[in-house]
């Protein structure tokens, strides 16, 4: 019997999500990778700034499809259509390019082992509850249509959407989080010029 609530590890999603980007933040602050401020680490950093960019505009163009109806009507479109996480899948690209700012590949394969194993279980049990929703339906979808890392299709394009003006300043005043972690890693890197609180360097 599948169940129509929010199961525990949903619902436990965002705080622990904040627990792990704050352990994160406080590993990057006491290491520093050996590739800091050279060559490779500034090209690094500028890859990681383009992820989180594209990330965060990613996050808000399926926060418009999505608007509102989750787990009221079965949203099949624009990102959607590519992928049955987009917000899951910008959010990992936020993750990657976060890592890659700091410049530290251990920081990278950490933080996206930790996220990838987390979410697994995540989207499992959203799938569940999608399921005693929508039935069949989702099975279809499901079936179309790639769990996670999307499709390499265009979406079809849609001329008129609802949309819900709410969601939409929800995800953005979301989006602020994005600034917030580029402002984060540009303190860790004064902090690392000026040689404070490093406590390991690390190889890479």
């Amino acid at each position: 019997m599948y169940s129509k609530s929010t199961s525990t590890i949903e619902s436990l999603r965002k705080p622990i999500s904040r627990v792990v980007a704050v352990a994160m933040i406080a590993f990057a602050l006491l290491t520093i990778p050996q590739t800091f401020d050279t060559l490779v680490g500034e090209s690094m950093e500028i890859t990681g700034f383009a992820f989180l960019i594209v990330a965060a505009l990613g996050r808000v163009w399926c926060s418009i499809y999505i608007s509102g109806r989750k787990d009221k009507v079965l949203c099949v479109d624009g990102p959607y259509q590519l992928s049955r996480n987009p917000l899951y899948f910008f959010s990992f690209l936020g993750v990657i390019g976060f890592s890659l700012a700091l410049q530290s590949l251990i920081i990278l394969g950490i933080t996206s082992f930790i996220y990838l194993f987390y979410y697994r279980y995540i989207i499992r049990s959203e799938e569940l509850r999608l399921i005693s929703l929508f039935g069949t339906n989702y099975i279809a979808y499901c079936d179309a249509t790639p769990r996670f890392f999307p499709a390499l299709r265009a979406p079809n394009k849609i001329e008129l959407y609802p949309i819900n003006p709410k969601i939409i300043e929800r995800a953005l005043k979301e989006v602020v989080w994005f600034l917030f972690a580029i402002l984060a890693i540009e303190v860790v890197e004064v902090i690392h010029a000026k040689g404070h609180l490093v406590l390991l360097t690390l190889p890479f």
